[in-house]
This record gives structure tokens, sequence and C-alpha cells, in this order.
């Protein structure tokens, strides 16, 4: 299934206050994210989404590549400038991009979606033992003298394709999944993306009006991580134990073998 988005189809009917009201879409590009920092610092507003049906330079999190067919996932990069968020509450805005995620992706497809720690989006795989990734997202931050200056958040959503093939030295096949996959039928791409818009918007409005309690506790009972054995790279090398909980700040909380508590604030988990 593959669908080319527009400027005019991603807005025709979208009631959001301030993100997607401007809207970019590509046929191919290198990186959205890429684009939206040159954006970003050129002085475009707040809100502005960049989309791509390809992207020839895409990367996930810790530099790994993030490739797809053209027109077969969702390739976008939205823009935000939360000066009045203090730089120390920036990961609010990794919950706010999960949980939106989520929400969108069960607005439109019968499936469940969940959170591997901390933004990476699970859903269920016919024949899997485990929910597999079916989405990453990648944040940015820039600040000047002390406050946000802007922040981008890129994400990279399977939607209608079957992620196969090594890529970086993982067997995608065996970790990746698609929101198709899970659905079992066609996903409308226009439709999450719409979605998609919508919910980060209101979850953005939540935020400004001061709601960090309810956007932890949406993102907290979304995290599959939670109650599991982990193990999580760091620079300092690998960390084993028992995901046992978050906090506020988005640290993971991880207890070892020997009894140790951890507190882990950025690192590659896996099961």
């Amino acid at each position: 299934m593959h669908d080319q988005l527009t400027s005019a189809a991603i807005q025709h009917g979208l009631a959001t206050q301030v993100i997607g009201r401007v809207a970019e879409c590509y046929a191919q590009l290198g990186s959205t994210n890429e684009l939206m920092r040159r954006r970003a610092r050129a002085g475009a507003h707040e809100g502005l989404v960049i989309i791509a049906d390809e992207q020839t330079a895409g990367r996930g999190r810790m530099g790994r590549g993030w490739a797809a067919p053209p027109g077969t996932s969702l390739l976008m990069s939205v823009l935000l400038r939360p000066a009045w968020l203090a730089p120390a509450d920036v990961f609010a805005l990794t919950m706010l991009a999960g949980v939106a995620l989520c929400e969108a992706v069960e607005q439109i497809a019968p499936v469940w979606a969940a959170l591997k720690w901390p933004n990476d989006l699970l859903v269920p795989t016919p024949g899997a033992d485990a929910p597999r990734k079916a989405a990453g997202v990648l944040s940015e931050v820039e600040l000047s003298d002390g406050v946000i200056a802007w922040v981008v958040i890129g994400m990279g959503i399977n939607i209608n394709w079957a992620p196969a093939g090594i890529v970086d030295g993982r067997d995608l096949g065996t970790q990746a999944t698609s929101i198709a996959a899970a659905a079992g039928r066609p996903v409308d791409r226009l439709g999450l993306a719409q979605a998609l818009l919508a919910r980060l918007d209101a979850r953005y409005a939540e935020l400004r009006q001061g709601h960090h309690a309810a956007l932890f506790a949406a993102w907290r009972a979304r995290l599959a991580t939670l109650g599991q054995p982990v193990q999580v790279s760091l620079p300092a090398g690998a960390l084993s134990g028992l995901a046992e909980d978050v906090e506020p700040s988005g640290a993971l909380r991880i207890r070892d073998a020997g009894g140790n508590l951890h507190r882990v604030m950025a690192g590659d988990v896996s099961a």
C-alpha cells in the first residue's frame, strides 16, 4: 500500500492549535530531522511538521540507520519551541511523544500499543512471543542562554511493510514489525499521520498548562519494560537487572543481581 502524503491532505480537517498548522511534505529527503534543524535555526515557527515518503540518511537512536521502502512508513519531524519548559524537564517531551504515538496507533488500528523505555513503540506480532518494535522516536534539543530554543521530535513508524534484512548488525525480521502486521490489514497512513498530529497537539497543550503528573502517569502505564529483566548498553558497559520503576525525571530504575539500584537516564534497553 503506497500512498503519497501531501501538505493539503495532511491539513484537511486537521483542527490542531499548534502542531501541523504548517506542513512540508517531500517525496525524498536525506533526513527529516536534519532539514528541521536547519528550519529551526532559520527561525521557523513552532508546530512546523516535515514529512518524507523516503529518507536516504535517516538515523535512529544510538546513531543506527533507519530505512524503509518509499511510501510505506510515516517519517516525520515536528518543531517545538517550549521556552516555558525548564531544560531539566525536557524529558517530558520524550514522554509526550511516546504517549501520543500509542494513542494515535490505537485510534487508527485495532492493536494494543505499548512502549519500550523510553519511547520505542511496541505492538503485538503474530507468531512472536513478545511485542516487537514498530516505531522509534529521536528528539534533539538546542539551548540558548540556558533556555530551550527548540526541540525537534523525529518519528519513524513502520506502517505498511514488513521489516527484514540486517541493519547495523540487527536482524530486523526478528526484532521489528509494522502496524499493518499487528493489525492484520493495511493501515491508512494519512489517517495515522493526522491522528498523531492531533494527539501530539493535545498532549502538548496539556503539558503547557502544567499537567506534568498526568503525562508521567500515562507514560508510565504504557511502559512494557517495567517488571521485566533487561540489559542496558551504557558507555561504561552493559548493565543487567530488573526494571523496577521509572521516576518523573524519566530515569529507569534497575535492580542488579547484587541488589544494587541503578538510575539510568539514557541507554539502549533490550530484554
